[in-house]
């Protein structure tokens, strides 16, 4: 807090933030027409769209989408790494119902509905409006595009539930679409979902009979075999290689089958992507060119098969599990590496693809993912077959051929078995599946309009009238730099000698009689100010006797020629001599506010062409005597600073108690601050709402600059004291008019007090 807040506070008696208070109330209170007028306007424009508005009908259809679970297309033919599945699965499902193919879809059964009822009162978006196109309905392209606006699809946080929330004019034609949008997508999302299970159906069904076709060839031969007169059995030692050998070729097939599915897949993908965008698929296969993919899943392959091969000769319990856990503290690392790395792919697709590409895009790579791992699988089966071969091939040669054809047999039955179960499972999930979109609510006909709430509408309008006024009235006041107040001109070390009031009682006053408010209406409140002034001058200089005083302003128009002739008629009024000189040589007013000759005067003497007893005038007052500006000169500037007006100054000293100079503006001219040099005491008055701060200050600094001791201080003009200080406002009123008053207003005065 400056040493000027801590003054301001004692003054008042109040905390800073209380002052400010009463500053921003002052902003509205001066600017209170403006304020109500936007607020007018505001009520006006709100009324005037409430009324026109149209009422929109709201209703709302539930869905719950559901991630699609492990099934045939996503579950191995054996134990594998897991699969990813996106984290994005609603909002890619959000960006399918936004898609401009589901909304031709909707677009063309609406069509068909309005063909079907046949009812204009019922639509309004789908009737067309343009008295230029002689359809009834809007085009297929129009409508779809219309949908984008009125169809507005949220998920729930935290859920899968989706909400299709359509708005129109009509409440039937609101139900409908949401309903149409609804039952669309779910039909799409179940033909879609049927579709591919029916495809993989079909893969496994050709599979399953072709390996049904060679378990058949394989009985066959074991059956010749022994018809021909070859062994009939096996003996333990083969029994346990034959084992090992069918369950790993049994493993070996699948994974064959597997990839081959996924092999088309990927193709039929890339395919369909080639179509769209090349460049998603350029960018996956840049990852999937990298070595660090292939190398990780060769690794995992080969320790899990490791794994597999170690346990399938283990019979204790424990001691299986034990190694179960060693080898998976190997393949954690790994997996947990893979899958890194893949998250960072699969956000890489996200971020650069659209969302109608990103979903095959992400599906593309997890094929292809597990194409590499089926491939380093059957790498590493091929590794334990061959090794197993050779055990294989040291068999007794007399079993070595029947043993050759049980393997055989023996891969061939486990294999089918497993396809046998996938295709079962296949047939089953194809039958069952009823589409992961479930409508759980479906739209109901709105009774009442959702918007426009015209209550909350005119509020919020009177709200933002209100605001806008009062934004007006700060961001006015913060744009206008002039001086307000006296406490703006205190704030920067200034005395203020006083502030002279807006003069309301001189509308009572002729033309004439504006100005001299002193003379003619002594008892008036601004008369009141320049007795304050007079008193504060004669105390401003103890230390020496002031006799000549320089009435001047930073820029013309501020008041300083009404506040000279005020001032010596207040020195007037307490018995002194006073003369009003008018030294303003380029612009002079003195001798237009007492109706006389502007010469001879002030100029014309001081070349010597009249006497003094010519220029010198007398006013109403006694004591009061003035002299005009005279002839107006070609050098002003030059002959105020001359030795006669030095020599005619010292004169006047010997004839007057006091001399009050009245002057041009301090920045515009030199000539006030050559007056400023050879008078006792300087006065620089500011006009409230007017004098800009920065012209102020920088008359102020070249008065001080040139001589401090003389500057007595300012005066500040035409002041509100309404608008400023209007809690006291009514006693200043009161006090300052104790005649001529009426007893009624004495009694309102007193009330407001």
């Amino acid at each position: 807090m400056t040493n000027n807040d801590q003054q301001a506070v004692k003054r008042t008696g109040n905390i800073l933030p209380t002052n400010n208070l009463k500053e921003h109330i002052g902003i509205i209170r001066n600017n209170i027409l403006p304020i109500v007028l936007i607020f007018i306007a505001s009520i006006m424009v709100t009324l005037v769209y409430v009324t026109n508005a149209i009422d929109i009908y709201k209703t709302v259809t539930t869905l719950k989408i559901t991630k699609p679970q492990g099934s045939i297309l996503t579950t191995s033919l054996m134990p594998e790494a897991e699969s990813f599945s996106s984290d994005r699965f609603i909002s890619n499902e959000i960006e399918i119902l936004k898609s401009n193919s589901i909304r031709e879809k909707i677009a063309s059964s609406l069509l068909d509905s309005f063909k079907v009822i046949n009812d204009r009162n019922k639509f309004y978006y789908i009737v067309n409006r343009q008295p230029e196109i002689k359809d009834n309905v809007v085009n297929l392209k129009g409508l779809t595009g219309l949908l984008a606006g009125i169809v507005s699809i949220n998920q729930k946080r935290g859920l899968d539930i989706v909400e299709i929330e359509v708005q129109s004019p009509s409440n039937y034609e609101a139900t409908l679409i949401a309903n149409v949008y609804a039952n669309t997508y779910q039909r799409i999302s179940l033909d879609y979902s049927r579709r591919e299970l029916t495809t993989i159906r079909e893969f496994l069904g050709l599979e399953k009979d072709k390996r049904f076709k060679d378990l058949a060839t394989s009985e066959g031969a074991i059956q010749d075999y022994q018809q021909q007169g070859g062994i009939l059995f096996l003996d333990d030692q083969a029994k346990k290689v034959v084992d090992e050998i069918s369950t790993y070729q049994a493993q070996k097939n699948a994974t064959e089958v597997e990839l081959y599915s996924k092999q088309k897949a990927s193709s039929e993908i890339r395919n369909e992507l080639t179509k769209i965008d090349r460049s998603v698929l350029e960018y996956i296969d840049g990852q999937m060119n990298e070595s660090y993919f292939t190398e990780l899943q060769k690794k995992i392959a080969e320790l899990e098969v490791q794994r597999d091969v170690e346990t399938a000769v283990l019979t204790d319990a424990k001691l299986k599990e034990k190694v179960n856990k060693e080898y998976q503290k190997k393949i954690d690392p790994l997996k947990k590496n893979r899958d890194d790395k893949m998250s960072i792919v699969k956000t890489g697709i996200l971020s650069n693809t659209p969302q109608e590409k990103s979903q095959l895009g992400q599906k593309l790579f997890e094929i292809d993912i597990e194409i590499i791992t089926n491939k380093a699988k059957l790498n590493s089966i091929n590794k334990v077959i061959a090794k197993n071969e050779t055990e294989f091939n040291k068999l007794p040669a007399q079993s070595i051929e029947l043993a050759r054809l049980e393997r055989d047999r023996k891969s061939n039955e486990k294999l089918y078995l497993t396809l046998e179960e996938k295709y079962q499972e296949a047939i089953v999930n194809e039958r069952a599946k009823l589409g992961n979109v479930n409508v759980i609510d479906e739209a109901l006909v709105p009774m009442r309009p959702a918007k426009p709430n015209r209550q909350l509408i005119v509020a919020i309008g009177a709200i933002l009238g209100l605001a806008l006024g009062v934004g007006f009235a700060f961001l006015r006041n913060y744009l206008d730099r002039s001086i307000k107040t006296p406490e703006e001109i205190e704030a920067r070390g200034i005395s203020v000698l006083s502030w002279i009031p807006s003069i309301e009682e001189l509308k009572e006053l002729g033309s004439s009689q504006l100005e001299f408010i002193v003379a003619n209406k002594p008892n008036a409140t601004a008369s009141e100010s320049f007795k304050a002034l007079r008193t504060r001058v004669n105390y401003s200089k103890l230390e020496s006797d002031l006799k000549t005083i320089l009435i001047t302003s930073s820029l013309p128009s501020e008041g300083k020629t009404t506040v000279a002739l005020n001032l010596a008629g207040s020195f007037a009024f307490a018995d002194k001599k006073v003369l009003l000189l008018d030294c303003d040589l380029r612009k002079p007013r003195v001798h237009s506010i007492f109706q006389a000759e502007r010469y001879p005067g002030l100029s014309d003497y001081l070349f010597s062409n009249v006497k003094f007893e010519e220029i010198v005038r007398k006013t109403k007052l006694e004591k009061l005597d003035f002299i005009t500006s005279g002839t107006i000169p070609p050098n002003p500037s030059e002959l105020l600073g001359s030795k006669q007006m030095l020599d005619f100054l010292k004169y006047l000293e010997t004839q007057y108690d006091i001399i009050v100079l009245d002057s041009p503006p301090y920045i515009s001219v030199t000539d006030a601050e050559i007056l400023s040099r050879i008078s006792d005491g300087t006065i620089l008055v500011v006009q409230a709402n007017k004098t800009p701060y920065d012209a102020f200050v920088r008359a102020h600094d070249r008065i001080v600059e040139n001589e401090e001791h003389k500057f007595l201080g300012a005066v500040l003009n035409n002041f509100s004291v309404k608008s400023a200080y209007g809690y006291y406002y009514n006693y200043y009123y009161y006090y300052s008019k104790p005649n001529g008053t009426s007893k009624k207003k004495v009694k309102s005065q007193i009330k407001t007090k």
